[in-house]
Formats: C-alpha cells, structure tokens, sequence
C-alpha cells in the first residue's frame, strides 16, 4: 500500500467518523429541521465516501458518475421535506387558532 493509499483510508476513517456523529444529530435532533440538516451533512460525507473509494479503487470515473446522481438526491431531499413540514407545521398552527 502507497503513501496515497493510506492516506484515502485515513479521510475514509475521519468522514465515517463525520457520518457518526451526523447520525447521532439525526437521532436527537430537538426539531425536524435540525434533523434534515444532519442528513443533508450524512448525504454529502456519504457522496465524500463514494468518491474517495473510487480513488482507493481505481475506478474514479465510474464512481463519480454515481457520486453525481447521489449528490443530486442529497442535494433535492432535504429541500423538498423542508418544504413539505414547513407547510404542515403552517397548517396545524392555522388550524390550531380557529
């Protein structure tokens, strides 16, 4: 194993450590909000994880084509569920006051 090779197994190490902790927010997160957050955080350092093992790999190209099409899931699933309990909270307040 090269020096590269270890050091792409050390970032793998460190971001599974970053998703670890993302998990746990995700876990006990006080709000919604702040739990769409940390799975935003999950989904990018997953798509860092992707990508990092096409290098270790060697297949980046290939792997990078996935990181792509992951990246835009990460990217429109925390939006669309943000939108999607900003409106229900907005609903049951309205219908809370009558």
């Amino acid at each position: 194993m090269g020096e590269l090779d270890l050091f792409l197994v050390g970032v793998l190490l460190v971001v599974a450590a970053l998703i670890a902790l993302g998990l746990t927010r995700v876990w006990s997160g006080p709000t919604v909000f702040d739990r769409l957050v940390a799975v935003a955080l999950v989904s990018v350092n997953g798509v860092v994880v992707i990508v990092v093992l096409g290098f270790v790999l060697g297949r980046p190209g290939f792997f990078l084509d996935i990181a792509l099409g992951f990246m835009l899931l990460a990217f429109l699933l925390p939006i669309a569920l943000g939108r999607y309990f900003q409106g229900r909270e907005t609903r049951d307040r309205e219908a809370g006051g009558r």
